[in-house]
């Protein structure tokens, strides 16, 4: 551990949870730190520090400010190395630029401005993040594997709110830059969450995490991260200032697993420990039972998977079990092999999903086919959308155990009925299309969908069943089936050398959060009624638009078919989807996700995008 004799390196943010371990093992290295705090007066930043085995003739402490230029000129002078760890950590923010997107990238950039005065540095460490790495809106699978060539979309991430991803990957963009600029040798730590023990004495945002799980939590979060121990990203951090062919980034993760499995180990580790049992918002369907028909649809597939997710046992009826097309990506989910049972069940066979049903406290029917080009309206639309709806509910009906019905209807059933649609218009719930006004437009899938709900209405009043209709609009984001659908498909045409775009207006939501108001609607007891599910109405122009910004160098059709002016915008209430605790995930990032999940589907080549 005598690497660092007669050498001086500098730590910024030394207080911090990484900074210290990190600190301690220059120290134990021999090095001389010269360390910044923003108070070397404040005994909980400094004391254990001080204390460490070293500190009292290798380690000097320097007051300094992120958002101060040359506020580490001191600190670094006389430098071999440069450690950069001060950034804030925390995700809960009222004013993301001044609380997390200033610290994290100007005062990156005041350090590096510092070393690059400094002619004895000769390598700069930048402690950045996973969060720099993996949220991009590509698929994240158990088959996917993240690498240091993967960067984080910082628009993407600004669409979700998540700020601290914003700022750590703004800060890390930065500093390469700034880097390559000025001929400074830097090298990037992206670790995952870094627990560990603890060296300062107040409570860092990793540990509280932990923290709470063992404080009494009554529920865990729904949320998968990578994981990693602080003393091996502090080791990272020497070994890639001392080994002189390190370069670029380093991931560092021991292992990616989800909250319920942190659980697990600590109550193998503290098996008298009171810890939560259940997931947050997802253990709702410990124990129940319920079916979702057409279950290798589009939507349905998310549906499957939430549901699962939350707990429930899910009985799914597909056309063909036998077609691994239809179910191989349902029998790899999370929970599947306990919990998912799959019928098969045809539309138009009476009694066909009495089996189905059989069992259920809920029943999902999303079972219709979507498609606009048809050869013979009745049989390929209309009847498996009117007569299946029946037969499920006909089922439905003869089962006690069922207490309600989460119908997949479609904005269709709404919007379509002759009354303009104009930007101030504000299309909501009681509206209803006209079957008439849409056979005389032969819009058929807007007819099927449009009698289908109708009838079902009636049904349910009739027989008494508890029932709730869910209206989307064009529903796009990643797919989990293999087989392209026909909203996706809308989208792949646009990115794969269209020449026009149509002149159409539709409203666009993401499938995670139609799948999420279906679930909703079946567990919260107030629902009733339809909820329209719409997070922007647009043009197809402005979705084309979008997708330049996105992928600047993608062949985008140009111009409109046709020579008719666009048709207009209008709006669509959110207010009730609101009720069901709906936050729309923003068309952008719905339609990036979309995008990137065509990719890794292999329907359009990474080379056609960048």
């Amino acid at each position: 551990m005598s690497s660092g004799a007669g050498k001086t390196v500098c730590v910024t943010g030394a207080s911090g949870y990484i900074a210290s371990w990190l600190v301690k093992q220059l120290l134990l290295s021999g090095y001389t730190v010269k360390a910044s705090v923003r108070d070397p007066n404040d005994p909980r930043k400094t004391q254990h520090l001080l204390g460490l085995e070293g500190a009292e003739s290798r380690l000097k402490l320097f007051k300094a400010d992120l958002l101060e230029q040359g506020s580490f000129d001191s600190v670094v002078e006389d430098c071999v190395g440069a450690f950069h760890t001060a950034s804030p950590v925390y995700h809960r923010v009222l004013n993301p630029q001044a609380e997390l997107l200033d610290p994290a990238v100007k005062g990156t950039l005041n350090v590096l401005s510092s070393c690059a005065k400094t002619p004895s540095v000769k390598r700069v460490v930048l402690t950045s993040s996973i969060a720099t790495v993996a949220y991009n809106g590509k698929p994240r699978t158990p088959d996917v594997v993240v690498d240091e060539n993967w960067f984080s979309d910082p628009d993407y991430c600004k669409g979700l709110k998540l700020w601290y991803t914003v700022s750590k990957t703004m800060a890390e963009d930065s500093a390469w830059k700034f880097s390559k600029e000025k001929g400074i040798d830097m090298v990037a730590i992206n670790p995952a969450m870094v627990i560990g023990p603890l060296l300062q004495p107040t409570l860092n945002t990793s540990a509280a995490a932990i923290l709470k799980l063992i404080k009494g939590a009554e529920t865990f979060p729904n949320a998968t991260f990578g994981w990693v121990n602080v003393k091996d990203v502090a080791t990272a951090h020497i070994q890639a200032f001392e080994i002189p062919s390190a370069s670029g980034r380093y991931c560092l993760v021991e292992r990616v697993v989800h909250h319920s499995e942190i659980v697990k180990i600590l109550h193998h580790l503290y098996p008298s420990l009171q810890l939560p049992q259940k997931g947050r918002k997802m253990s709702s369907g410990v124990g129940k039972t319920v079916c979702v028909t057409g279950a290798s649809g589009f939507i349905a597939s998310w549906l499957v998977k939430q549901l699962l997710l939350r707990g429930y046992t899910v009985k799914a009826s597909v056309r063909d079990p036998n077609d691994p097309r239809k179910t191989q990506h349902l029998l790899g989910l999370e929970g599947a092999e306990s919990r998912l049972k799959l019928f098969k069940a045809d539309l138009l066979e009476q009694g066909s999903f009495d089996s189905v049903v059989e069992g259920c406290v809920g029943v999902f029917h999303t079972a219709s086919p979507f498609y606009h080009d048809v050869l013979d309206p009745e049989a390929e639309l209309l009847d498996p959308a009117v007569k299946g709806t029946l037969n499920v509910l006909s089922s439905c009906a003869k089962t006690p155990s069922v207490k309600r019905v989460v119908l997949t209807s479609s904005i269709a059933a709404v919007a379509y009925n002759g009354k303009p649609r104009t930007p101030d218009v504000v299309v909501d719930e009681n509206w209803f299309s006209d079957p008439d006004y849409c056979k005389g437009l032969k819009l058929w899938y807007t007819v099927s969908k449009t009698m289908a709900e109708d009838s079902a209405w009636k049904f349910s009043k009739e027989k008494g069943i508890d029932m709730v209709a869910i209206n989307p609009a064009m529903v796009i984001g990643p797919l989990l089936q293999p087989t392209l659908n026909t909203s996706a498909a809308a989208i792949l045409n646009l990115i794969k050398g269209a020449e026009t775009f149509p002149n159409a207006t539709f409203g666009w939501v993401n499938v995670k959060d139609v799948a999420t108001a279906h679930i909703q609607a079946f567990e919260i007891p107030s629902a009733s009624g339809r909820y329209c599910l719409v997070e922007r109405v647009v043009h197809y122009s402005e979705i084309v638009n979008i997708l330049h910004h996105l992928y600047p160098s993608l062949h985008l059709p140009q111009k409109c078919a046709g020579d008719k002016p666009y048709v207009p915008t209008y709006q669509v209430s959110k207010e009730k989807a609101k009720s069901l605790g709906i936050e729309f995930i923003p068309l952008d990032v719905s339609l990036k996700e979309t995008v990137e999940s065509l990719k890794e589907k292999g329907f359009v080549h990474l080379s056609s995008l960048y």
